[in-house]
């Protein structure tokens, strides 16, 4: 190469470096394909996770108004004012869903019976609600559609 002359920016060594503007449309199309697989999955994946937090929450609360109903000889009291229906006391149980504001747990008494009820809220709001009794009879109106059929029997999904 000695005695050429070389016109600037067309050698071998001024190359440009970088990304085409097509790798880079490339690159952010897969992202966006991946994104667009992914977060729905997280959110079903992170619902059900709360859902599993829940029932666990109404076991614990079962076992707690257990505990009050042998001490007692009766479920009424377990509100927060002492009445058959209304908010759990907080002396009796604390549940970890509500105070994270996903559900809110209702119960109904006699002397005999209790039914907990968690009504969803929030980002869980589309849920249904989730009821166990002093039997151990676990519903979720999975759909939501206030109507009972054989698959909401259960806590289990479909």
């Amino acid at each position: 190469m000695q005695g050429m002359i070389v016109a600037p920016g067309t050698g071998p060594v001024n190359r440009q470096h970088g990304f085409t503007l097509m790798e880079l449309l490339i690159a952010l199309t897969i992202f966006a394909v991946v994104t667009a697989i992914a977060i729905p999955a997280y959110t079903t994946y992170s619902e059900r996770g709360f859902r599993t937090a829940l029932m666990a929450d109404l076991l614990n609360c079962a076992q707690a108004i257990e505990r009050f109903n042998a001490a007692n000889f009766t479920y009424i009291g377990v509100t927060t004012d002492g009445a058959a229906d209304g908010i759990l006391d907080p002396a009796v149980c604390t549940p970890i869903s509500v105070q994270q504001g996903r559900y809110a747990i209702d119960i109904q008494t006699t002397v005999d019976t209790y039914l907990l009820t968690a009504t969803p809220q929030g980002a869980m709001a589309d849920d249904g609600p989730i009821t166990l009794d002093e039997a151990g009879n676990r519903t979720w109106d999975e759909g939501d559609d206030g109507i009972d059929v054989p698959d909401d029997q259960d806590w289990e999904e479909n």
